[in-house]
């Protein structure tokens, strides 16, 4: 019987644990929807990662100047064009037209110029 409470209590252990666990994932997702627990336990640096700065007192976020990253070839056929561009926070959402085969968004990162993706909205 001793052996059964055990078992009860490490388990509700595990799932108060785990609670915790959610709810601080859930927190730390409102406030970066591109945060991951994985990151927390992998020395690798992120590609994202911002330069150290020397001084002791670092400029806020939003002036430190973005880096350059040159020309950006999107490869539109011809007669496409960028008809509107959506920026949030570290994307950008570049939308094509005229409707028709042109019609589509390409998802750029705003700090590197990367290309992350593109969705058709032709059926």
């Amino acid at each position: 019987m001793r052996w059964l409470k055990s078992l009860v209590t490490l388990l509700g252990i595990l799932i108060v644990g785990g609670l915790l666990l959610l709810g601080y994932g859930f927190y730390k997702k409102s406030q970066n929807p591109d945060w991951r627990l994985s990151h927390l336990f992998v020395d690798t640096p992120s590609e994202t990662a911002t330069p150290v700065v020397q001084n002791s007192i670092a400029p806020p976020e939003s002036q430190v100047p973005p880096q350059s990253f040159g020309d950006i070839s999107l490869g539109l056929p011809a007669g496409c064009l960028v008809t509107d561009v959506n920026p949030d926070g570290p994307r950008a959402y570049l939308t094509i037209g005229p409707p028709g085969h042109c019609h589509r968004v390409i998802v750029l990162e705003s700090q590197t110029g990367r290309v992350l993706g593109s969705y058709s909205l032709s059926p």
